[in-house]
């Protein structure tokens, strides 16, 4: 292959190009230059031919026979050309300074290496905003989802400009009206995590009671369809003004601001109004992050400070006072076909005999995935047959510390965010837990519904006291007690009864009830 068809290769996406062209059969580099530029089609993310062309009215003058050669060939004989209005090669060098030696192989440069890397590839695509503002955790090329998915979805390639209060007032108002039952939720963002799940899920529970929610997200994520499937939606990365959004709902209209993360807004949205600020971070994280301001002026506005745990409201109470009611969250136990848990059984089965032990969250240092790892070698040391599973976002520290693990020889699954995990967790034997910092986790509560007991470090834990009668604390620290239990656990017949009790504590119908209580009446004027 000569230099100029490798670089085109470069450009050239198989599965980019079959979808355009709704044919997974032409896949190849070759069908395109011979159809598909000439029918309009591109042939990956970083290059738009009808773009090129317009912008480049001679493209064919030195015998090329489709723009994405004129560009390559001409990269090579060191002329710098723009391959997508958003790919800027001189922008990309110049606030890429470490990039000097790349000249004019930048396009090609950012293909290879800079949008995997999170670098902006033009004043008009900010990779930093939208990889946090729409991206899941952790994920990369920020560049090709925008051109793959997020374009068409109305994300932003860059940070707009700040709405005025008045803008944001018109705009909001236009997203109230019609409805005559509004609840507002006010979220993070939208990933596959805790909260943001918790939201949806009261949101569809206060739905079936007459509610119709309405959705404020600090940042987007891969459940926002969710949650416009639900609602209208603002994002605030997307220019929103809180106070513009305040103005624009009705006096009665009430507020649930579900995490402590979104505390800044709940002092303009409470005034007047029911409203509620949910805690389910640990003390300890909202001091650490500086939230604890914002929380008191929640309080200082009238919102109603509801925690997650009785432990909590012990810890808060020099912070923000004794005023705070504890409202411990309910489970949706998520549908999960049969065929999952027979798959997921089968698979534990062609796996041998072995003990299995299961882990969730994102794994990062606060939710202990090294004491994990460190706990999984250990067992694994005494128990030669034993599997391990963590089932959830890996960010790039954790991945290093597994990748290093599983050279290492140990048998662990790492299959990221699942829609089955009661499956998974019913396959299971013990679930290790080894957060530090963590207010419940609902993971465990989970797990103990199929029967699966815990063994967790009795760290900075929500359900210390809570959910002892699913399993057993050990002190932190104290690896040799935790792999013990762990392994004695293993060997115990399953406990059935776990699922009967978490249940009985965890209604999430009685925990919505409750929520609803303190806002008003019932929406149809109960």
């Amino acid at each position: 292959m000569n230099d100029v068809k490798r670089r085109m290769a470069v450009f050239f996406d198989a599965d980019h190009y079959a979808a355009q062209i709704g044919d997974a059969k032409q896949r190849g580099l070759g069908h395109y230059l011979r159809q598909g530029e000439a029918q309009g089609h591109d042939p990956g993310p970083y290059f738009a031919a009808q773009f090129y062309k317009r912008r480049y009215p001679d493209w064919a003058d030195q015998g090329a026979t489709t723009a994405l050669q004129d560009l390559v060939a001409r990269s090579l004989a060191g002329q710098m050309r723009q391959p997508h209005p958003l790919i800027d090669p001189a922008w990309y060098l110049a606030h890429h300074p470490d990039l000097a030696a790349v000249g004019a192989q930048a396009a090609v440069h950012f293909a290879l290496h800079g949008d995997d890397d999170g670098r902006s590839p033009s004043a008009g695509f900010d990779a930093g905003f939208y990889r946090q503002c729409y991206m899941p955790l952790n994920a990369a090329a920020p560049f090709r989802h925008y051109v793959t998915q997020g374009a068409a979805r109305g994300f932003l390639p860059c940070p707009p400009a700040a709405m005025t209060p008045e803008d944001s007032s018109r705009r909001f108002g236009q997203m109230l009206s019609g409805l005559s039952a509004p609840l507002l939720l006010v979220a993070n963002d939208a990933q596959q995590a805790g909260v943001p799940l918790l939201t949806l899920q009261i949101a569809q529970a206060a739905a079936a009671r007459g509610w119709q929610p309405v959705f404020v997200l600090l940042r987007a994520g891969p459940l926002l369809s969710a949650f416009q499937a639900q609602g209208p939606v603002a994002i605030m990365a997307e220019g929103w003004d809180i106070q513009g959004i305040a103005h624009a709902m009705s006096p009665g209209m009430p507020a649930i601001v579900n995490t402590a993360a979104a505390a800044g807004l709940t002092a303009d949205l409470a005034p007047g109004r029911p409203c509620l600020q949910m805690l389910h971070e640990m003390p300890e994280f909202l001091r650490d992050h500086g939230l604890m301001p914002a929380i008191r002026d929640a309080a200082a506005a009238g919102a109603r400070i509801i925690v997650s745990m009785p432990a909590m409201a012990r810890n808060l109470a020099d912070d923000i006072g004794d005023a705070m009611l504890t409202i411990q969250p309910g489970l949706v136990a998520e549908h999960t076909p049969l065929s999952s848990f027979r798959a997921r059984r089968s698979a534990r089965t062609r796996g041998g005999d072995g003990p299995v032990f299961i882990g969730a969250g994102h794994a990062d240092h606060r939710k202990g995935f090294d004491l994990f790892i460190e706990a999984a070698q250990a067992i694994a040391a005494e128990r030669g047959d034993a599997r391990f599973v963590w089932l959830g976002a890996v960010d790039p520290w954790a991945q290093g510390l597994a990748d290093k693990a599983i050279l290492g020889g140990l048998d662990l699954t790492l299959p990221g965010f699942v829609q089955d995990a009661l499956a998974w967790y019913h396959a299971s034997d013990v679930y290790l837990l080894t957060s530090r910092q963590d207010p419940g986790p609902a993971t465990v509560m989970h797990a103990a519904r199929v029967g699966t007991p815990f063994v967790g470090y009795a760290a900075d834990i929500g359900l210390r006291g809570v959910a002892d009668d699913f399993g057993q604390f050990i002190p932190p620290g104290d690896r040799d007690a935790f792999v013990r239990t762990a392994l004695d656990m293993a060997d115990r017949p399953r406990r059935r009864d776990l699922r009967r009790e978490v249940v009985r504590r965890s209604d999430f119908d009685r925990y919505v009830d409750a929520l609803l209580a303190l806002l008003s009446p019932d929406p149809a004027g109960g």
